[in-house]
């Protein structure tokens, strides 16, 4: 890792093999500042612009994408998150401006949507690609609010929190963007508002209406046709794991722990769900894609014209009491993407392995 993001004390985090180079930076504002390093200064001075500009504290997550650090911006404060991606494994896309790192394309395109963390501004430095992004504060991962609630969320929370990401999601499609890996890590829950944010596109696309051959979202949301072809539609493929996710808030784990399982699409319900809840997650793991809801009739199913409730206490309240779910390893916000899995079975799977 180069010295591009870590303080002085956090020198442990480096790779064993790394080998310092000439500092070599590019700074891209998403939005005009009137704090900016001059050239001149730039070339003249040996000043890193990541800490001249942001103070660097520990380290959030790590896997497969690269590397999360929790930061602050010197000029006011504001909480912020680097991620740091190696540049060898970072995907391009042409544009207007030229190329661009394709994660930067869809961070700019989603920009205005409301609940999703932004974009502040990207380095490129020492072969490295840099992400600032903004880093709310008194929030959790969706993940670790499941986990703190056995037995899953009570459907009136559940509910709440399914509209809020079905309506996100189409916010996100509406300026041309297809996530690719919605699941409860890539959420964050507000711990005093019960607002939900989407985060992490590192796995996202152009959202089209042709094939898609290429996957890097998480094992055990692919969809059968991806497990069995390779290929997949991007909508049906969004909706394929909102189904997951639904389950996994009312249930409180994942229904699939493994490629059998998701081609044999048989997953198990507890006897305390609503039959309505029941019809909508097994609408949106239909085996035929073509089957699959939409969106928008999702939106409209009958579960969703129940009572919803935004009291982030009754789960933890009414769902102790069910017990069931097993315990769970204690994760943190961004966490990493070789965490372990919560499985149905019990076993543990590979959480964050890209297809």
């Amino acid at each position: 890792m180069s010295t591009l993001v870590l303080p002085p004390s956090s020198h442990h985090h480096h790779h064993p093999h790394h080998h310092p180079q000439q500092s070599q930076t590019n700074i891209h504002t998403q939005r005009p500042q009137t704090n900016t390093i001059s050239k001149t200064k730039a070339r003249s001075t040996a000043v890193d612009p990541l800490h001249a500009r942001y103070l660097i504290a520990h380290k959030l997550a790590s896997g497969g994408f690269g590397d999360v650090y929790a930061g602050v911006r010197k000029k006011d404060g504001m909480p912020v998150a680097l991620k740091v991606v190696p540049k060898k494994r970072m995907r391009e896309i042409n544009t207007s401006e030229g190329k661009l790192p394709l994660e930067v394309a869809l961070l700019r395109r989603v920009a205005k949507v409301k609940n999703v963390i932004h974009m502040l501004e990207y380095f490129i430095h020492n072969e490295q690609l840099v992400i600032v992004l903004e880093r709310p504060e008194h929030c959790c991962d969706l993940y670790d609010f499941i986990c703190d609630r056995p037995g899953g969320l009570d459907e009136r929370l559940a509910r709440d929190f399914f509209k809020q990401i079905l309506q996100i999601l189409k916010d996100v499609h509406a300026c041309g963007v297809l996530h690719r890996d919605i699941k409860d890590e890539n959420f964050l829950v507000d711990m005093r508002t019960g607002q939900l944010y989407l985060i992490d596109f590192g796995s996202g696309a152009l959202l089209n209406d042709g094939i898609y051959t290429d996957f890097e979202g998480t094992a055990c949301y692919a969809t059968p046709e991806w497990v069995t072809c390779r290929r997949y539609f991007g909508l049906p493929q969004t909706v394929w794991s909102l189904g997951i996710l639904l389950y996994d808030l009312v249930c409180g784990d994942i229904p699939f722990s493994d490629d059998l399982a998701i081609i044999k699409c048989q997953p198990q319900f507890p006897s305390h769900l609503s039959s309505e809840c029941v019809q909508l997650i097994e609408q949106c793991l239909s085996i035929r894609s073509s089957e699959r809801p939409t969106l928008d009739q999702c939106l409209q199913s009958e579960w969703l014209k129940f009572a919803s409730t935004r009291d982030l206490s009754i789960s933890f309240i009414s769902r102790r009491r069910i017990g069931g779910g097993g315990g769970h390893n204690n994760h943190h916000y961004l966490k990493d993407s070789n965490s372990t899995s919560k499985s149905t079975t019990g076993s543990t799977s590979s959480r964050g392995n890209s297809l």
